[in-house]
């Protein structure tokens, strides 16, 4: 039997000689199941698996970003992580290994992480949008990214106050327009993730309060209260987040360099329009005097 010469075609010379800074497999939706020291967690995930391809290769061999994928997270039914970025960090080392040719692998998650609220006495699981990445270069230098997206309840302080003044009513009994907000709180730093949780309760404690899905008539009363009570612009929401967050990486001893995201939307009950807010700055520029 003649033995038949197969090429690879990945390991040729580029027509164009030119350095790619991601190149890989976009959009692989796997659950993943980890076992943490406390609880077991069963996420429903979309991974982007990346690595960079020098001038000097043409192309990356996909398949392996996706048995890297794939032999990690049979190891996380294991038990192997007690955590998802445990889990995303081991897939990067596992491309560099599978990419000689490559100096840096990247990892992009994005998932449903259900949180407790506790309102009122009960308790109920609400849903936060994830996203992560990391990216692990050969020198050993990991960076991180952590982001969560949640919806809240905002009251216009503003036409609060405008209907206490004319009406000569309670501040806090003053009706406003309502509505609901979605925030983004993020954290980039090296080294060291900031934990999903911390990133929740900063966004959670800058609304006017809450959203719930299950409210009984009490409930909403004590709810629309509270928000009453509290009422903020989006540009107080962001700046509460913003500070709430500082306050635990601080805590957490994360250095300064350390970058916060912040990201508000209100969704507009009486304009056409939604109103924004946003802030990015260091852990070293914020000041919490």
């Amino acid at each position: 039997m003649v033995k038949v010469y197969i090429r690879d075609v990945q390991n040729e010379k580029p027509e164009i000689p030119l350095v790619i800074e991601r190149v890989g497999v976009k959009g692989v939706k796997r659950r993943i199941r980890i076992y943490s020291p406390t609880e077991t967690l069963s996420y429903d995930i979309k991974l982007d698996a990346y690595v960079d391809l020098p001038k000097d290769q043409r192309g990356i061999h996909m398949s392996r970003n996706i048995e890297v994928i794939l032999e990690a997270i049979d190891e996380a039914s294991s038990g192997k992580f007690s955590t998802l970025e445990e889990l995303l960090e081991a897939i990067c080392h596992r491309l560099l290994d599978k990419h000689s040719y490559a100096s840096k692998a990247e990892v992009h998650g994005e998932t449903t992480y259900f949180y407790k609220a506790e309102v009122f006495d009960n308790e109920i699981y609400e849903a936060a949008d994830v996203r992560l990445r990391v990216s692990v270069d050969k020198s050993g230098g990991i960076k991180w990214c952590t982001g969560v997206t949640i919806e809240g309840m905002t009251v216009c302080p503003c036409a609060q106050a405008m209907y206490s003044d004319l009406e000569g009513t309670e501040l806090f009994r003053s009706p406003s327009h309502t509505q609901r907000a979605k925030l983004f709180v993020g954290v980039e730093t090296t080294g060291r993730v900031a934990r999903i949780e911390w990133l929740i309760n900063s966004a959670i404690n800058a609304f006017s309060a809450p959203t719930i899905s299950l409210l009984k008539r009490e409930d909403e009363y004590k709810l629309i209260k509270r928000a009453f009570e509290n009422a903020r612009f989006i540009e107080d929401v962001v700046r509460n987040a913003l500070y709430n967050i500082a306050v635990k990486l601080i805590k957490e001893k994360f250095p300064e360099e350390t970058k916060i995201i912040v990201k508000g939307e209100s969704f507009e009950s009486i304009h056409p329009f939604n109103a924004y807010a946003y802030r990015k700055a260091y852990l070293k520029d914020i000041n919490l005097e």
